[in-house]
């Protein structure tokens, strides 16, 4: 027994010596390299340095007041654990996993504002000292200070590159020491990841900035819920290796198949959520989502080929994500769910099959679900910027934030994006439609398109403007979420289409990737560029709010350059933007019947109508007109014929269209340019060009038997126009309605104004000038309401019978305006349809 007793005594002081020894190496030589991820609330996390690859680390792994933090070498402890928890502000608290509680929190000694104040833990006590922003900075993120409103950050004290340096508060130079990356971590008591040639997901201290997987060397995201939208790598408990496509092909027929990680398009999967609940699986090798994963010829039976095919409908390509053991069985609806992917003999090799087989939970039928980036992920690999329909003005929308009423504005080149109150051309954007009620958003200025981050759709992923790629992540999805007065869209929604589940929300004053709740902060008014006064947005007179005319914005567009087409596209409500490229003729007079939701645009080569009058009188509404020449025959002169008649419907913008008339003007003359009345309500018409006419404009219902039934309407914006040759109602006949006229130029006429039955005229910055003719301002019945500032007259005015209005339009809408001469100025150069860019006003 003596001997006996020597022998296992000696084992136990070999055993205790590898131990020790074992326990002194350095961390880096124990662990492996996990990837960097964006932080998202309520998850855990190793906090790694840029500067010196340590981590994050409460000093001793304590949990007591005023204990320090500092930066050591990774060994996965607790006090390398953090969790951030989201303020109602968008600040974070970061909890230490020394105290799972949650009452413990980073915290700036003393609340002190200074540089150098030291970072310790704290019991929470709601002060700003324990909050934090997560700031995204270089290819990490600065950690700063609520004490200091942002200013300053974590920093490592010195530069230091040293296990134990101490870390401090200081202001935000976004160098390399205040650069901190996010790497995810296990939980306290979950169980490690059983696969050897994974990552234990214990940090080490070498750089984890590049989060593409190469050769096998993977984030663990074990027990990652599979979504619709997102991308993922799927790997198989038993043998580590991954779902793969063979040879990366998109072909029919293509075998599956597990191979070793390499991060390739084929290993990369697209889960589309069915009606049913169960889920269609995409190859990235097709980015178009025509192919999936497949149970060859739709069979039971076990050992039945699993490959890829173009979608077809049928059951073979659904499958269900059910949760087993640690993982999920990818089980499959032509098996009623019996039976599930398992590769084939327990394989561990590399080109191993994967067939179907009864479901028995075993570990070659259970999967791991790891979150990949979409392909052409890194921001450097793509330049290409959209090239934009250039023969025609594209409709410029900007989004603007319900929270702050600031704009989405984009970077001079590629880059985070950003919100600003100042318009410009870096806050215009452009929708390029897939056909399918997904958008691509291209800035009109840099042609860069709107993406989350690496075109990586995470919760917090911070939105850029990239070169274009084709990700799934560079598409958006824009739903309205309440409505405006009128019942039409008024704030938005914009979901990402690589997760739908997430969408741009402003989080601390920075435009991020997360889960719409409905907050103000999570929604955006889309208003189109350049449409001013009462089409746009704005306020009726109970100052509820009205959202801005769109037009044909979220349908496709087309080209036409016959009469038919033209008036196919423009009934019905199916949203069009409706390009003309050729100059169509009538003989006769002959009218279109325009529905609603469309936007009708000439092209910059051939835009003329002659003949055509365009009738919105029913059923109609949300529709732009815009660089379109109107012309018609001398002998179209009757009563009734009126190019642009709108007699029904909210929300409508007229222009740059020019409105030629003709120059032999006789006394039979009694057509119009333009009609708006009976209960059509909230138009524009700006920049356009009325010439050569007897009469021009007719406003509201069109007799004086309207009271009661008509007060209030038209609402109207009539702005930077320029009447030239136009004898009599340029601006126009005003009844019953509001009307704002500012910054037109008329030009050789006889009457301007004419208000009429309850007519509410605000006549502001506008310049007259008599020609040849007499030149009247106002022609002056005693009637209606009429009041004008700042004007050039060619007529006195000061001694009107009609009396003045208390119609402010400010109160309704913002706008700007030039003086008289500017205006002219302004009107005679830009005003009318053009063949190359619209020049707005507001530019």
């Amino acid at each position: 027994m003596k001997t006996t007793g020597n022998f296992f005594t000696k084992l136990l002081l070999v055993f205790m010596c590898v131990v020790y020894i074992i326990a002194g190496l350095p961390a880096t030589e124990l662990v492996t390299h996990a990837a960097a991820v964006t932080p998202t609330s309520g998850n855990i996390y190793y906090i790694k340095n840029k500067n010196s690859g340590m981590y994050l680390t409460v000093e001793n792994d304590s949990a007591s007041n005023g204990a320090n933090v500092i930066q050591a070498t990774g060994t996965g402890s607790l006090g390398q654990r953090w969790i951030p928890e989201l303020c109602s502000d968008g600040t974070y608290r970061l909890h230490p996993a020394t105290d799972l509680t949650g009452g413990i929190s980073l915290d700036v000694a003393n609340g002190s504002t200074e540089d150098g104040t030291n970072i310790q833990i704290w019991e929470n006590n709601g002060c700003t000292a324990q909050q934090f922003g997560l700031v995204k900075s270089s290819d990490g993120y600065s950690i700063t200070t609520e004490v200091t409103g942002q200013e300053s950050c974590l920093d490592v004290l010195d530069f230091s590159a040293e296990s134990g340096a101490n870390v401090i508060q200081w202001t935000n130079n976004e160098s390399d020491n205040q650069i901190w990356f996010f790497e995810e971590a296990q939980w306290p008591d979950a169980s490690e990841p059983d696969n050897e040639s994974d990552s234990d997901n214990v940090p080490s201290s070498e750089d984890s900035s590049d989060s593409t997987p190469k050769e096998a060397v993977f984030a663990v995201t074990k027990g990652e819920t599979p979504t619709g939208g997102n991308i993922y790598y799927i790997k198989n408990k038993n043998s580590g290796m991954y779902l793969t496509v063979e040879n990366d092909s998109a072909s029919n027929g293509a075998n599956v198949i597990q191979a070793t990680g390499t991060g390739s398009l084929g290993q990369r999967w697209i889960p589309e959520l069915c009606s049913d609940g169960t889920y269609r699986l995409h190859p990235a090798t097709d980015m178009t989502g025509g192919i999936s994963l497949d149970v060859a010829y739709g069979s039971a039976d076990n050992g039945a080929n699993i490959q890829i095919w173009e979608n077809n409908g049928y059951s073979a390509q659904q499958f269900g994500f059910v949760k087993s053991g640690d993982g999920y069985a990818i089980t499959t609806k032509v098996t009623n769910q019996e039976s599930c992917l398992d590769v084939e003999r327990k394989s561990t090799q590399s080109g191993a099959n994967v067939l179907q087989y009864t479901n028995r939970g075993a570990d070659n039928q259970i999967w791991y679900f790891e979150v990949a980036q979409w392909p052409g992920s890194n921001p450097d690999t793509s330049d290409t910027i959209v090239s934009c329909d250039t023969t025609y003005a594209m409709q410029r929308i900007q989004f603007m934030s319900t929270y702050n009423n600031k704009l989405i504005t984009a970077p001079e080149g590629k880059g985070t994006v950003s919100l600003n109150s100042t318009s410009s051309t870096f806050n215009q954007w452009v929708l390029m439609n897939d056909g399918s009620g997904k958008y691509m958003i291209v800035n009109a200025k840099t042609g860069y398109v709107l993406a989350p981050a690496d075109n990586n759709a995470a919760s917090g992923a911070a939105i850029v403007a990239t070169g274009k790629t084709g990700a799934t992540a560079q598409y958006w999805k824009m739903d309205a979420v309440n409505t405006d007065c009128n019942g039409s869209g008024l704030s938005y929604r914009i979901s990402n289409c690589a997760n739908t589940n997430l969408s741009i929300i402003v989080n601390n004053e920075k435009l991020v990737l997360g889960t719409y709740s409905g907050a103000s902060a999570h929604m955006f008014y889309i208003n189109s560029y350049g449409a001013e006064g009462f089409a746009g947005k704005c306020y009726n007179m109970n100052k509820n709010m009205k959202a801005s005319i769109t037009g044909g914005l979220f349908g496709a567009t087309v080209t036409v350059s016959d009469f038919d087409s033209l008036s196919k596209y423009c009934a019905g409500a199916t949203p069009y933007t409706i390009v003309i490229n050729g100059n169509i003729s009538k003989s006769n007079l002959t009218k279109i019947f325009v529905g609603s939701n469309k936007t009708i645009i000439g092209s910059f080569t051939a835009n003329t109508l002659n003949n055509i009058h365009f009738r919105c009188t029913g059923n109609t509404g949300n529709v732009i007109f815009k660089n379109i020449t109107f012309q018609h025959d001398a002998d179209k002169n009757a009563n009734d014929d009126i190019q642009m008649y709108i007699s029904s419907g909210n929300n409508f913008w007229l222009d740059h269209c020019s409105f030629m008339g003709h120059s032999a003007l006789t006394s039979s003359d009694v057509d119009k340019h333009l009609y708006v009345g009976l209960k059509a309500d909230y138009v524009s018409v700006t920049g356009c060009v009325f010439m050569n006419h007897k009469y021009g404009l007719i406003l509201g219902y069109p007799e004086e038997d309207g009271v009661g039934t008509y007060d209030g309407y038209p609402r109207m914006t009539i702005c930077n126009n320029y009447f030239h040759g136009v004898l009599t109602r340029a601006p126009g006949l005003m009844r019953y309605g509001y009307f704002h006229a500012y910054n037109n130029y008329i030009y050789d006429f006889n009457l301007g104004y004419t208000p009429y039955t309850g007519a509410n005229i605000y006549s502001e910055n506008n310049y007259f000038a008599a020609g040849s003719h007499t030149g009247a301002v106002v022609d002056d019945k005693g009637v209606g309401g009429f009041t004008d500032v700042g004007s050039v007259l060619s007529y006195d005015i000061s001694s009107l019978k009609t009396g003045a209005t208390s119609f402010r339009p400010s109160n309704n809408y913002s706008y700007n305006v030039r003086n008289a001469a500017d205006a002219k100025t302004w009107c005679s150069k830009y005003a009318g349809v053009t063949n190359g860019s619209i020049h707005y006003a507001i530019d």
